[in-house]
């Protein structure tokens, strides 16, 4: 029962990492000129929240028999998109937003983001990466449930 409290923690962990994350990509999104990838990423980490906050509803609904369904590889998927997100939120906190010195709001720090653009493609790739084995994991842990139920 703890192995799956753990997991339960770890996706409520990164439904709200996606939401940080989300509303970083959208803040750089709205940028004019924004570049094509950041707004692929942002439609990326949309999906994987949709993802993510169906395999929650999915947990909730199956958490008593969830510990036996749950495999190694499963928890290597939401490992995975928790590092993948984590990273992300910290590009984009760290790296490509600064507090505007005149007004204090959060802005886009320009310098650092041509120094760290050619990182997004990657990011979006491993984003989309984490998406597909989540989905994928979670309709193993549908169908686990349709035949042991």
């Amino acid at each position: 029962m703890a192995e799956a409290l753990g997991i339960s923690a770890s996706i409520i962990a990164i439904v709200k990492t996606s939401r940080v994350v989300g509303n970083g990509i959208s803040k750089l999104s709205s940028l004019r000129q924004a570049p094509d990838v950041l707004l692929a990423l942002n439609n990326e980490v949309t999906d994987l929240q949709c993802v993510v906050e169906h395999l929650l509803d999915l947990e909730r609904q199956y958490q008593d028999t969830l510990e036996d369904a749950i495999t190694p590889t499963f928890r290597r998927a939401i490992e995975r998109t928790n590092g993948a997100l984590l990273d992300l939120e910290n590009l984009i906190a760290y790296r490509l937003t600064k507090i505007d010195s005149q007004n204090g709001r959060l802005c886009v720090d320009r310098s650092s983001w041509l120094g760290v653009c050619h990182r997004i493609p990657q990011a979006l790739q491993e984003i989309r990466d984490c998406r597909i084995m989540l989905s994928t994991a979670m309709n193993l842990l549908t169908s686990y449930e349709s035949v042991f139920k």
